[in-house]
């Protein structure tokens, strides 16, 4: 494991515009040799976990991949942005992915075509933002991703235009998500592939709940901001239009709103179990094998792996 620090890519966002020293951990593959694909891992609000971000660096280099676990939050000063979502936002931790993009792509240790993001909840919004195009307008000419799996994505807010650059994207959901509800996120992949992307797979694990990385049983988060009701679609400029208050409004107003609205405490997490790891695991593995990342560990799913699939698991 390698120890890195980068700068954040500060872009034309009002949440992604303060510059900030973020840092990072390289894992790499031991039985294969360079150069190797890699994935970046993003986090969810509570940070680098062991069980959760940790599992999956493992589970990539075992299966012959390299992995970059990135702290957006650490560098700030923040340790979980669990009760305040706006410590630090989905679009820095967007600013931080791809910081660690160029990063890798100067690496010669990295395959740099073969480089893709995923993140878990509050990191795979971040995820999903970096598969969009028109925020690719924004970003400037930062080089893209050649692959997205998003683990839980909060989906409330949602690209009016919901056009991406047509890579791969992995949507993971649980059924029984009450802190970002799966039929968000499905209703979003749906759009993307209307608007052109025919590379987009979806997984409901209909029995999982939010957090399904951590065994045992189901906890709730007390101090949780929940963000489930406030559905909005993101307009080309940034602006935000309010489904509930029927308006378009700036991103900070909009932040305030939401807060008066329709953001609620708690929500349900946690209860996983060790098979029902596995499998999301083996999936996972098996979607990055189907694109040319790693070995496959299991057989992919059944259909051409290009197409829009919706499985819904027990």
């Amino acid at each position: 494991m390698e120890s890195l620090a980068f700068d954040t890519l500060t872009f034309d966002h009002p949440a992604a515009r303060r510059p900030a020293r973020v840092t990072a951990t390289l894992h790499l593959p031991m039985q294969v040799a360079p150069p190797f694909p890699c994935m970046v891992i993003l986090t969810s609000s509570a940070g680098v976990q062991r069980h959760r971000e940790h599992y999956y660096a493992q589970a990539l280099n075992d299966a012959g991949m390299a992995a970059l676990i990135v702290d957006s939050f650490t560098g700030r000063g923040v340790r979980r942005t669990v009760a305040d979502q706006t410590l630090v936002s989905a679009a820095q931790m967007e600013g931080d992915a791809f910081a660690a993009l160029a990063l890798l792509k100067a690496d010669p240790r990295i395959d740099s075509a073969r480089i893709g993001v995923m993140g878990v909840s509050k990191g795979a919004g971040a995820t999903l933002n970096a598969a969009i195009a028109v925020r690719q307008r924004w970003r400037g000419d930062a080089p893209l991703f050649d692959l997205h799996v998003a683990i839980c994505p909060g989906a409330t807010s949602q690209h009016r235009d919901a056009t991406t650059q047509d890579s791969p994207i992995f949507f993971m959901l649980a059924g029984r998500d009450d802190y970002t509800p799966a039929p968000l996120a499905i209703a979003y992949a749906e759009r993307m592939r209307a608007a052109g992307n025919r590379r987009i797979k979806v997984k409901v694990y209909a029995g999982a709940h939010h957090g399904w990385e951590s065994l045992g049983p189901v906890f709730d988060i007390r101090d949780a901001e929940n963000w489930s009701c406030c559905t909005n679609l993101i307009e080309d400029d940034g602006r935000h239009f309010v489904v509930g208050a029927g308006r378009v409004m700036s991103e900070p107003e909009y932040q305030t709103w939401a807060r008066q609205n329709c953001v609620t405490k708690g929500a349900r997490a946690g209860g996983g179990t060790i098979e029902l790891k596995q499998r999301a695991t083996d999936d996972l593995l098996a979607f990055l094998a189907a694109h040319g990342f790693g070995s496959p560990v299991a057989k992919p799913p059944h259909g051409d792996a290009n197409c829009m699939q919706t499985n819904v698991s027990a």
